[in-house]
C-alpha cells in the first residue's frame, strides 16, 4: 500500500503471457483444434498466435506382379491462426498423481487426504468468464470421496494464462480400501467456449503406503492470517533420498472451498538443477492408462534425465484466498521407487494452521499539521524560520495494512534540513526506512527514485539544509500496520526551512 499527502496510488505487477508448447493432440482435448477430423500435429501458441501444424496422412497404391501395397506418406501443412478464431480456448491438463493410498500397516495413522488435479489454461487473446472445473466420478467406490465440493468457480481467465483447480480426495481409514479405485475425469468450461476434459479412463489406486524416514518436513513457511482475495505465497521444504526417486510428490493439501492455487514452483537438488511447475515429478514416465498392460509401471520417456527427481525439495505456492474458514496443513512426502510405495514418517510433525476471513480492507488515513513555530498555520512566517511539519497515521480498517508506504513532499521555497526526519511507531512495531528523492514530481509520483543522499548545502541551500529533496519517504522494512488499537497509529514528519 503506498500512501500520498493528496492522492493514493495502488500499483500491482501484472504476469506476462508464457509461451506454452502443446503435442500429442489427443480427441479429448480441445487442444486438438480439428479433433473429429483424424488429423494429428502439434500446436503452439507464440504471442497469442495460435500455430497449428497439421500433418496429412496421403495414402498411396501400389501394385506388383505379385503383391499390392498401401503405402501412408505424410504431407505437412503449417496453418497461422488467431487466437480470436472461432476454436475452443481452453484446454486442461492432468498435474497429479493417480496413485493415493492408505497405511500398510495401520490405516488409522499416515496419510488420507489427496490432492487430485490439473492444470487450465485460456490459450485466446481475450479472457474468458465464468470458467468452472468439475470433478466426475466414473466409477463408485464407498471409499474414496470428496472432502467439498465437485466444483470449482475459477471465474475471469485472463487470456495467454492458465491456473490450477484442485480437488481433496479422502481415503475412508478402513482396510478394505487397499487396492481399490475409482474412475474419474474433471471437465472445465466457460463462456463460449464449450466443455474439455481430461483423458479417460482415469482412475485413483489406492496403494500400500510404507512409512519412512528418508522422506521428510524441513519446514513450512506462510501467513497464518488471510483474507478472502488476498494472495499469498507457502513454501514447503522437504528432503528425499539423495538420487530422489521415479514418482514423487511433496505437497500440502489446500482445501479448494479456501483456496486456488494460481501457481506452483518447484526445484529440486536431484537432478541438479531440476524445477516443475506442480507438486508431482513423473520422473520415469508413469503408465496411468488403467486398460494399459503397463499400468502403474514406469514406462517412459523419462522426464528428468536418470528418470528420478528429488533430493532437497523446494515447494512454493501462489494462492488466492477464496473462502473463510480455519485450515490446519500437513505436508506430505509419497514416492514410488523399487516396487514400493513411501511416505515421510514425520507426517504430522510439522504443519501450519491457517485462518481466512472476510476481505475487509485497511483504512490508512493521514492528519498532516505544522507544529512548530506556533501559529505556523495561521500567520505569516518569515524567510529563514524552520517549520516542523507532523503526520498523525492511523488504520481504522478491517485488517493489517502491509507494505506500507508514506510519501511526504518538501514545500515549494523551503530547503530540507539534514538528519530532521523521524518516525515515531508508538505501539505498532514497525520498522520504517526512510529515503530521499531529487526528482519527485506531484503530478507523476510513481517515477521518483529514492535513492538520493542529502549533503548540507545541497542545491545552494545553507549549511545544514538540501534544497535538492523534493520528497521524503517513509516505507515500511518489517510489519503490517495492524487495525486495532493501540496498535494502530503512529507519527513522523521532518523539518524545512523557509527561503
Amino acid at each position: 500500500m503506498r500512501l500520498y499527502l493528496g492522492s493514493i496510488i495502488s500499483t500491482r505487477p501484472q504476469n506476462a503471457g508464457d509461451v506454452r508448447f502443446f503435442r500429442k493432440i489427443s480427441q479429448t482435448s480441445q487442444q486438438d483444434l480439428f479433433a473429429g477430423r483424424g488429423q494429428v500435429g502439434f500446436v503452439t501458441i507464440e504471442g497469442g498466435i495460435i500455430r497449428f501444424l497439421r500433418i496429412h496422412p496421403v495414402k498411396i497404391f501400389m501394385r506388383t506382379p505379385t503383391q499390392f501395397f498401401v503405402v501412408t506418406l505424410f504431407a505437412v501443412s503449417f496453418i497461422v491462426l488467431s487466437a480470436q478464431d472461432g476454436f475452443a480456448q481452453l484446454t486442461i491438463t492432468p498435474t497429479t498423481w493417480n496413485v493415493i493410498g492408505l497405511d500398510s500397516n495401520d490405516v488409522s495413522s499416515g496419510p488420507n487426504k489427496f490432492p487430485v488435479g490439473a492444470e487450465v489454461c485460456n490459450l485466446g487473446g481475450t479472457a474468458v468468464e465464468n470458467v468452472t472445473a468439475t470433478l466426475v466420478w466414473d466409477s463408485s467406490n464407498i471409499y474414496l470421496n470428496l472432502e467439498s465440493g465437485n466444483t470449482i468457480n475459477v471465474g475471469s481467465l485472463a487470456g495467454g494464462t492458465c491456473t490450477g483447480v484442485y480437488f481433496i480426495v479422502v481415503v475412508t481409514r478402513d482396510i478394505s480400501a487397499h487396492d481399490t479405485a475409482r474412475g474419474y475425469h474433471i471437465s472445465v468450461s466457460g463462456d463460449g467456449t464449450g466443455t474439455v476434459s481430461t483423458p479417460t479412463p482415469r482412475e485413483l489406486y489406492v496403494e500400500k503406503l510404507v512409512s519412512q524416514s528418508r522422506n521428510s518436513t524441513t519446514s513450512i513457511t506462510g501467513p497464518t492470517s488471510v483474507f478472502v482475495g488476498g494472495i499469498y505465497n507457502f513454501t514447503l521444504n522437504a528432503t528425499t533420498a539423495t538420487q530422489g526417486y521415479e514418482q514423487l510428490e511433496a505437497f500440502l493439501p489446500f482445501p479448494s472451498g479456501m483456496f486456488q492455487t494460481l501457481s506452483i514452483d518447484v526445484n529440486y537438488s536431484s537432478p541438479s538443477g531440476a524445477t516443475n511447475d506442480k507438486f508431482y515429478a513423473d520422473a520415469c514416465g508413469w503408465d496411468n492408462d488403467p486398460g494399459s498392460t503397463d499400468y502403474r509401471s514406469c514406462i517412459g520417456p523419462e522426464q528428468y534425465a536418470g528418470g528420478k527427481a528429488g533430493g532437497t525439495v523446494s515447494v512454493t505456492y501462489t494462492i488466492k484466498v477464496v473462502g473463510t474458514g480455519t485450515s490446519t496443513l500437513t505436508a506430505l512426502i509419497y514416492d514410488f521407487s523399487g516396487s514400493s510405495y513411501h511416505y515421510n514418517q514425520d507426517l504430522g510433525a510439522f504443519t501450519i494452521t491457517v485462518v481466512s476471513s472476510a476481505s475487509t480492507p485497511p483504512s490508512v488515513g493521514l492528519v498532516k499539521n505544522c507544529t512548530v513555530p506556533a501559529g505556523c498555520t495561521t500567520g505569516a512566517q518569515a524567510p529563514g524560520t524552520e517549520l516542523t511539519y507532523h503526520i498523525d497515521f492511523s488504520n481504522t480498517g478491517g485488517r493489517g495494512a502491509e507494505d506500507l508506504i508514506i510519501v511526504d513532499p518538501v514545500p515549494a521555497n523551503t530547503d530540507f534540513k539534514l538528519g530532521s526526519a523521524f518516525v515515531n511507531t508508538g505501539a505498532t512495531g514497525l520498522t520504517f526506512a526512510t529515503e530521499y528523492s531529487n526528482d519527485y514530481d506531484p503530478g507523476n509520483p510513481s517515477v521518483a527514485t529514492w535513492t538520493y543522499v542529502p549533503v548540507s548545502g545541497g542545491g545552494g541551500a545553507g549549511a545544514g539544509f538540501d534544497r535538492n529533496v523534493k520528497a521524503v519517504r517513509w516505507r515500511v522494512t518489517a510489519g503490517s500496520l495492524s487495525h486495532n488499537g493501540p496498535n494502530n497509529t503512529g507519527s513522523l514528519g521532518f523539518i524545512a526551512r523557509i527561503r
